[in-house]
């Protein structure tokens, strides 16, 4: 199979089609390659298995006539990978991967995706599902007929599903369903049909914080005076402990409790003081506050107890302490200042009141005036705070900004000044973000498909809508998308959406200060795209097999659902001629196309489709032609015989068995060889005539190799021997090496004839010893020797 044992070869190897499709037939090409080309011979008792034969399975080899490519035959099974194992004397033994493609013309299985698939108990309940059809590469494939699908849920205390059926239509590939959750947990929906594989999608559903009340008394000590209050106020808060609008009136009422005496009063806790009533934080508020009188005189701490209504929770008691200490002063105030959300708005931002120097509570001995300075009036500016004579406290309110300051202080100018840094934080609905998700995982282009559209908290919970709202699309080239209208209150919504193209894009969105994108992709199991397959470079003077295969957006292998006519255009015809059309016919996935080149060089090969898009491609043809070496004499004596020998190589290595057709005028041929041996070499006597002039021409052809010829011309009646100058004709042919060393020299009667002659010149002086001589040849293994009769 090859020159040196030593130096083993290598597998070249062509798939054909380039990718396979299960249950249909393949061929494998196997031709010989050796320092990084082909080498045209054949491959000798090639042995061959496939690895999982479930996969693909080898069902011989296909009569190829002359030529030095080898096919496998090849039979695909089922979808998978596996790997075709080569083998053969003087080879490096390789594995060739192979891949199969399932076929896309039909689904085998169903995809169930939940839109959402979390949610709280606490806030919407309605979710909506899609089943989609699947086939074998994971993409979506349309119903031949009508495909009833079976729902369930694995607990239906969990989840409740609006139908336990639906129907995806013919020509369709998805159905869409709804559900309700019912209370905490987690739990599946299950899809199954006869004759599909099965798919389920998860739902969870957990319980989010409960909504504390937190509890704060302001200031924290008064004066026992009759008329000294102290100021009880509640905030809504969620479960980070940021103030929250509430979403009802909660009425919160309050009691005072006398650790001491074991005594309970529920507020009013004086009868005289009409401000004294239940806490209420309205709707829409996340505050409310009411005062708390003592009796005159009255001494010790209290509990101060809010109780919260269900679902609410309460952050735990507060204190007031009551005490005798100096009446009327007006030097200092000081602010309790409260947490605060930014909702734009008026809000009660904290409780001024007076104290001395040891923070001891007072009263104000005249109507006061204080002001409440911001280093960020945009961010909150504060009302000017009134206390009126014989009062120690009052409330403080602010306009509030809706952003949060990078810095704030407040400064209470007062006999002893106060500066104070408050805590500001956006409203919980301001953190919510604008979801929206296509209910279909695999989008079929040029189809229509709906999208959800919901509020989610900052952990991707669902939640209502907290505003109206209309939802905008920023137009595209690639989708269409439904405007919609969104209320206050609303659950996750669906809107209607189709595709124009195949492809990729990212579609922006916007409602009212929310703006959101997402990012949709189409496939098309139609043919999208036809593929060019070859060997490159082709060859001169030899059948060579081009595929024309058709594959989906994904660069997946499908079947033709009618014929698919292929337009071929050659810019080149000098170089390569190829018909004006070629077809693809109904239910097959590729075509093979036999050329033979016309010559040496490249042409710009283009292939058009209907609703396809145009590919080029690049064909380059090569030949393979032998490097032709002529050895010979440069000059001979009538009547002398000489060796000839030509040598043929292909890159540099050797060529054996290689068919040497020998011409020669001014000589008789001796004898020849008609192949090269081993070495590339094939030798030539002669025994030159009369004539002053030998021409020598060889003619070589071998399998894959284009015939080709070189020519030499030998003086007669001149001496030496040399190599150079000889005529190698066609392209690529340059003289290389010298005679080869294996060659026999000329004996008559097992002696070397030329000491013989040098001596016997010498001796008889001035006689001419003229001999001519008839030679016979044996052939040998090692090479020709002959002898004289």
């Amino acid at each position: 199979m090859k020159s040196y044992a030593d130096d083993d070869y290598s597998f070249g190897v062509r798939l054909i089609p380039q990718k396979l499709i299960e249950n249909s037939d393949g061929i494998l090409q196997v031709y010989a390659m050796h320092n990084g080309h082909i080498y045209p011979q054949k491959i000798e008792n090639m042995a061959f298995s496939s690895t999982d034969s479930s996969v693909v399975q080898v069902s011989g080899i296909e009569n190829n006539g002359d030529s030095f490519i080898t096919n496998i035959k090849l039979k695909t099974s089922g979808q998978g990978s596996a790997k075709i194992e080569l083998g053969a004397p003087g080879f490096v033994s390789q594995e060739i991967p192979i891949t199969v493609y399932g076929n896309e013309n039909y689904p085998v299985k169903l995809l169930v995706q939940s839109t959402p698939s979390i949610f709280s108990i606490n806030g919407p309940r309605i979710g909506y599902f899609t089943v989609e059809l699947i086939n074998n590469n994971n993409s979506p494939a349309i119903a031949k007929d009508d495909i009833l699908v079976n729902l369930e849920t694995a607990d239906s205390r969990i989840v409740t599903l609006t139908d336990t059926q639906i129907l995806i239509k013919t020509g369709e590939y998805y159905g869409i369903g709804k559900f309700e959750v019912k209370q905490i947990g987690t739990t599946q929906i299950f899809a199954s049909t006869n004759s599909l594989q099965s798919a389920s999608s998860t739902i969870t559903v957990s319980q989010t914080d409960t909504p504390t009340i937190h509890m704060y008394v302001f200031p924290q000590k008064i004066n026992n005076y009759q008329s000294s209050i102290s100021y009880a106020v509640a905030q809504l808060t969620d479960s980070s402990g940021n103030p929250t609008p509430a979403k009802e009136d909660i009425v919160i009422p309050v009691t005072v409790n006398d650790p001491n005496a074991n005594v309970t009063n529920s507020s009013p806790v004086i009868q005289n003081i009409e401000s004294n009533a239940p806490i209420i934080i309205k709707k829409g508020s996340y505050w409310g506050y009411t005062n708390i009188a003592v009796n005159a005189a009255a001494n010790g701490t209290y509990n101060v107890f809010s109780s919260a209504p269900n679902g609410y929770v309460n952050s735990g008691p507060s204190q007031v302490t009551a005490f005798t200490t100096k009446f009327y002063d007006d030097k200092s105030a000081r602010l309790d200042i409260l947490p605060i959300l930014a909702t734009g708005k008026d809000e009660l931002i904290g409780i001024l009141h007076l104290a001395d120097k040891d923070g001891n509570p007072i009263i104000a001995s005249h109507d006061m005036q204080v002001e409440i300075d911001s280093s960020n009036a945009n961010s909150l500016a504060v009302d000017t705070v009134i206390l009126n004579k014989g009062s120690g406290a009052a409330p403080v309110f602010a306009k509030v900004g809706t952003s949060i300051p990078t810095s704030i202080s407040l400064h209470v100018v007062t006999y002893d000044d106060q500066t104070i840094s408050p805590v500001i934080s956006l409203p919980t609905s301001n953190s919510f973000k604008l979801v929206t998700q296509p209910l279909v995982p695999n989008i079929l282009s040029n189809t229509n498909f709906p999208v959800a559209v919901y509020q989610a908290d900052s952990t991707g919970i669902p939640v209502y809508f907290s505003n109206d709202s209309t939802l905008k699309v920023i137009p595209d080239d690639y989708f269409s998308i439904q405007q919609a209208v969104i209320h206050k209150g609303d659950p996750p919504i669906l809107i209607n959406a189709n595709t124009s193209k195949t492809g990729t894009s990212t579609i922006n969105l916007i409602s009212n200060n929310n703006q959101t994108s997402m990012t949709l992709q189409t496939v098309n199991n139609s043919p999208s795209q036809v593929v060019l397959n070859y060997l490159n470079p082709i060859f001169l003077n030899m059948k060579n097999t081009i595929i024309a295969q058709i594959f989906d957006s994904g660069s997946n292998p499908v079947f033709a659902q009618k014929d698919i006519v292929l337009k071929l255009v050659s810019s080149n015809k000098d170089v390569l001629t190829l018909p004006e059309n070629i077809t693809i016919a109904k239910g097959q996935y590729y075509t093979p196309l036999d050329i033979t080149p016309n010559a040496v060089g490249t042409s710009q090969v283009s292939i058009l489709a209907d609703d396809m898009p145009l590919s080029t491609y690049t064909i380059t043809v090569d030949s393979l032609s032998p490097t032709l070496n002529l050895v010979t004499p440069t000059s001979a004596l009538p009547g002398e015989t000489f060796i000839a020998s030509v040598t043929a190589q292909d890159h540099g290595d050797p060529l054996k068995n290689m068919k040497v057709q020998w011409k020669v005028d001014g000589a008789v041929i001796q004898n020849s060889d008609s192949v090269t041996n081993q070495n590339g070499t094939a030798n030539i006597v002669l025994l030159p005539g009369s004539d002053s002039t030998v021409n020598i021409t060889t003619n070589t052809t071998g399998l894959g190799y284009i015939p080709s010829h070189v020519s030499k011309m030998i003086t007669i009646n001149g001496t030496g021997t040399n190599s150079s100058n000889a005529n190698a004709t066609l392209s690529k042919l340059s003289p290389l090496g010298g005679i080869q060393t294996n060659l026999k020299s000329f004996k008559v009667g097992g002696i070397d004839t030329l000491p013989i002659i040098v001596l016997g010149t010498i001796a008889i002086s001035g006689v001419l010893i003229k001999k001519k001589s008839i030679l016979s040849f044996k052939k040998t293994q090692s090479g020709t020797s002959m002898r004289v009769k």
